[in-house]
């Protein structure tokens, strides 16, 4: 085996044991003959020592079960190895900034995923464009706006979409929705496709969880889970289209990631109008 394989079956043996108690010549072991060999390889061609990495993913996927589970934190720091909550509260808090319990309550989380050695080759050609991508957690969140009908269907939606958005700003739609958790942010949704590549489109905003859609709106919720944020500099149809395209056209059939069942969206805030650097973010859910 090559560096690249080697250190693919040292993470994978790391994640098929982020749950039991392992050491770093257990790694070695798996994948390298000299375990001193093992650990400079791993650190230049991850960016992380081994109980660095290992140390991460196990906060991560515990950062990632409080949002997603009702699992108690006790329960969860004993799951990843931790014997002494204190010692998992202390890591947590080094890792995140903020105690699991607030954590658990905030909006969108930062994840620190498997490193797929196999993307970081091709990673730097993408990024030569612009797009930038990472996974991140988003804790539910409720819209109100508008649903439209459109299709994939000699390109319905390519004119259909930027004239909603249009009319949507001439009209005043989003001054019209009630308790908006931001004035400058903005989102779009796709959803409820059937076989004849027909969909939903939703143009609307967040808004405090209670509230009602006024007559003539309608209420997306976006659950919790875990999304692929896309990060795509331009504020142009073309941009946007091209950004789509790579994420569905590329990467995703290129990463070890599997589509998830929740909506994809677009996220347009103050950083849209910019006029030396607009950009936009696009989120897919992801397994």
């Amino acid at each position: 085996m090559n560096h690249y394989d080697k250190i693919d079956s040292a993470l994978r043996f790391i994640e098929k044991n982020l749950k039991n108690n392992i050491t770093v010549k257990d790694v070695s072991d798996n994948s390298f003959s000299s375990l001193w060999h093992f650990q400079r390889i791993f650190r230049y061609m991850t960016g992380h020592s081994v109980y660095s990495y290992i140390r991460k993913r196990r906060l991560s996927e515990a950062a990632q079960k409080l949002i997603l589970t009702k699992s108690k934190i006790i329960d969860i720091a004993l799951e990843f190895q931790y014997e002494a909550p204190e010692t998992f509260l202390r890591e947590f808090k080094k890792e995140y900034g903020t105690l699991p319990s607030d954590y658990r309550n905030s909006e969108e989380h930062l994840i620190f995923e498997k490193i797929n050695i196999q993307e970081e080759k091709y990673r730097s050609v993408y990024e030569g464009v612009g797009i930038e991508f990472k996974p991140v957690i988003r804790n539910s969140s409720v819209l109100i706006g508008k649903t439209y009908k459109t299709s994939m269907q000699k390109d319905k939606s390519v004119s259909d979409i930027p004239r909603i958005w249009e009319e949507s700003y001439a009209n005043g739609i989003f001054d019209q929705i009630p308790n908006r958790k931001d004035t400058h942010t903005v989102q779009g949704v796709y959803s409820n496709w059937d076989l004849d590549e027909n969909f939903d489109f939703f143009v609307g905003a967040e808004v405090d969880s209670e509230t009602l859609p006024i007559s003539g709106f309608t209420k997306q919720v976006l659950p919790a889970s875990k999304y692929m944020l896309f990060t795509v500099p331009g504020n142009t149809m073309e941009k946007l289209l091209n950004a789509w395209k790579y994420i569905y056209g590329t990467w995703l059939p290129n990463s070890e990631y599997e589509r998830g069942s929740e909506d994809d969206f677009d996220v347009f805030d103050e950083r849209f109008w910019d006029p030396k650097n607009p950009v936009s973010d696009i989120y897919i859910s992801i397994l």
